[in-house]
């Protein structure tokens, strides 16, 4: 879709109701977005707001991260190490090219802000296993994904409405 207009009609009966709906919510929160205008019919537009977007996590998985830091830090008596946050998808593109577990997919986790990486290199084993039961419940709950990583991290990823996806949805992206 690079360099092509991007429409929605709200007349168009071959669009769903829910497009057309985000896709007037996003035009309204494009008007002004931090202080700027912007205009999601332009690509340069486009990709601006993008990367204004996504500078920070998402409420969801801030909170899972949060709640998975607040019970280490108790526990352990230190901060949790995270070593990834949000990151575009041209710096993940880049990242590829020395780390095959950076995935190279239309959106990739990083870029959509519900993903973090975990550091588990300097952990003790007791710390270990604690986060390890920690993602494992959260996981078993259905609020996350996790992978260990044999770069020492482990990924998460947190589900948008805190409840994984069914399997139809997952297959279909």
């Amino acid at each position: 879709m690079k360099g092509k207009r991007c429409s929605i009609n709200s007349t168009d009966s071959r669009q769903s109701p829910e497009i057309v709906h985000d896709y007037q919510s996003l035009q309204s929160l494009a008007k002004n977005f931090g202080g700027r205008t912007y205009d999601i019919d332009k690509p340069s537009d486009r990709q601006a707001i993008k990367l204004s977007l996504l500078r920070s996590m998402r409420p969801q998985a801030l909170k899972v991260l949060e709640e998975i830091a607040a019970s280490y830090h108790q526990t352990f008596d230190r901060p949790l190490p995270v070593s990834s946050l949000v990151r575009p998808e041209q710096y993940q593109q880049a990242l590829h090219r020395v780390n095959r577990n950076a995935v190279l997919i239309d959106t990739p986790p990083h870029s959509t802000g519900l993903a973090f990486d975990i550091d588990y290199r300097y952990m003790s084993a007791a710390e270990q296993s604690f986060l390890m039961a920690a993602l494992a419940r959260m996981k078993d709950e259905g609020r996350i994904e996790v992978i260990r990583e044999r770069s020492a991290n482990y990924h998460v990823f947190a589900f948008i409405d805190g409840v994984r996806p069914s399997n139809e949805v997952i297959t279909a992206s």
